[in-house]
């Protein structure tokens, strides 16, 4: 299975840009999995919940949606992940999106919202898997991954690959990914942007550092800070499957279903 990300620096507050920009970078590639960054359409800093609603979207009736659902029927690809302001009934959310060349076929809800996204947004409250025809794949967002109940959430659903879009600038979120990963027996996808925006009048950065790991917490692609597109080939028979797994359990699966999670 081909799978990848593109990391790069989100135009603030032109969506139109921001998919037109997506379009040209991928528009010759091949792949069944693209995680985009959190927020891929607007950029992250938004100030208030007025700065926002411009941009937000009806999952009904998508702008982003109708076009990644063109993009890949043109390209002939399998799936894009990312995130994107929803709103429903006049609530705001912030919603990672998994468009096939069908149209959207799952979305997922951030469940852990950093304090600054809580004055604009609502929480989700379900766990999202979707299974296509080679992987069951899961939706996270950014600060999801600070919480490892969410990702057993993710793996009592059996998933294979977790994506995950964010916006970070510190150096903590890189190192969590790799054992999310381990410790769930699953890829994961992990993308990231680059670039600066102002936060409040203060100017911050994000790190980039997008990284894909295998099931034995191995990184087997990752960026720096600079633009990227990198797709690679995974195998998905290492899922629950690691290295070192003969010597420990070989039901990774059984083992994670004695919890009972409710979501």
């Amino acid at each position: 299975m081909r799978v990848g990300f593109f990391q790069y620096a989100v135009i603030w507050r032109d969506v139109q840009a921001n998919l037109d920009y997506i379009a040209t970078k991928v528009k010759n590639e091949k792949f069944d999995l693209l995680v985009l960054p959190e927020f891929f359409t607007t950029g992250y800093a938004m100030d208030s919940k007025e700065e926002i609603l411009p941009f937000v979207e009806d999952l009904k009736n998508s702008k982003t949606v109708q076009f990644l659902t063109q993009l890949l029927a043109e390209t002939g690809n399998g799936y894009i992940a990312g995130t994107i302001p929803e709103i429903e009934q006049g609530v705001l959310y912030n919603t990672s999106i998994l468009v096939s060349a069908t149209g959207l076929v799952a979305s997922y809800r951030k469940i852990h919202l950093p304090d600054y996204e809580k004055r604009i947004f609502h929480a989700g409250d379900a766990a999202i898997v979707y299974q296509t025809s080679q992987a069951i794949i899961g939706l996270t967002i950014c600060f999801d991954c600070w919480f490892p109940q969410h990702t057993s959430m993710l793996k009592r659903k059996e998933v294979d690959i977790i994506c995950h879009s964010s916006c970070f600038g510190g150096p903590v979120t890189p190192t969590i990914i790799p054992i999310r990963a381990l410790e769930n027996q699953c890829f994961y996808i992990s993308c990231n942007r680059i670039g600066s925006e102002y936060f409040e009048g203060e100017l911050e950065s994000y790190r980039g550092e997008s990284q894909i790991v295998n099931p034995d917490g191995k990184v087997i692609a990752k960026a720096s800070d600079i633009e990227i597109l990198t797709l690679v080939d995974i195998d998905l028979s290492e899922v629950n499957h690691p290295n070192f797994g003969s010597l420990i359990a070989k039901d990774f699966q059984f083992e994670h279903n004695k919890y009972k999670i409710n979501l």
